[in-house]
């Protein structure tokens, strides 16, 4: 599988995801038009900062790259690739808490109008490992975050079962589904139930490949990706 021709060259879906992520702190800060440093409060009564105004920004494990390859790229099955086209953006919103915990994710800007894309995109934000939290004046707080999540086509050979299973291995970077953690609706399955799925029934996928988001599904070290799947709901 060549999957240089599916997907864009590094420096520029790096230069465009630099633009997109600028357009979404904009977006969200624009928001808070008093430009108060307590944007929020949380459930306990935890103050909510602005996290523009701390003093140490918080930090995603293994760093914002990581996040992004990892978090905020959602998958879809697709018939062809659309040449130098880089995927379709939405904006989430979510809080870090002081002890690093990830809380409150609000769609902001849905990948799409029906919105059938908004669980797995809820859920990838919900399943992030423990970040660093923000400080100010020397002591840990919460603060609001936003982030852009891209939605990728990914297209298999062809229209069958083993074609998608190819490709998502692929994406999973790893030549063994022995390695790979999969997570069909909220549930562990494995290769041998996903060799029965009709491929037509894929919604989307999500794939984490980063230590901290793996050991947050299973401690056993053969894993070295996690395959979450979504299906289409029955009409």
């Amino acid at each position: 599988m060549n999957a240089k021709k599916r997907y864009p060259s590094r420096l520029q879906a790096q230069f465009l995801w630099l633009l997109v992520t600028l357009f979404a702190t904009t977006f969200v800060y624009a928001q808070n038009s008093n430009d108060s440093i307590v944007v929020d409060t949380l459930a306990s009564g935890e103050p909510v900062y602005n996290c523009g105004k701390v003093d140490q920004k918080p930090e995603f494990p293994e760093g914002i790259k990581t996040l992004s390859l990892n978090h905020l790229h959602i998958y879809y099955k697709s018939d062809r690739y659309y040449g130098n086209d880089v995927g379709i953006y939405g904006i989430v919103q979510f809080v870090i808490d002081k002890d690093g915990n990830v809380k409150n994710p609000k769609i902001l800007r849905s990948l799409d109008f029906s919105q059938k894309f908004n669980s797995l995109v809820v859920r990838s934000i919900s399943i992030q490992p423990r970040w660093k939290p923000a400080l100010l004046n020397g002591k840990a707080v919460a603060t609001n975050y936003v982030v852009p999540i891209k939605l990728l086509p990914m297209v298999p050979k062809a229209n069958d079962i083993a074609s998608v299973m190819e490709c998502l291995l692929d994406l999973c970077n790893t030549s063994s589904w022995d390695n790979v953690w999969i997570d069909i609706e909220g549930k562990k399955s494995d290769s041998h139930f996903l060799e029965t799925i009709d491929p037509n029934s894929l919604q989307n996928f999500l794939v984490l490949k980063n230590t901290a988001s793996v050991t947050h599904f299973t401690s056993d070290p053969k894993y070295k990706a996690v395959l979450l799947i979504t299906l289409k709901k029955s009409k």
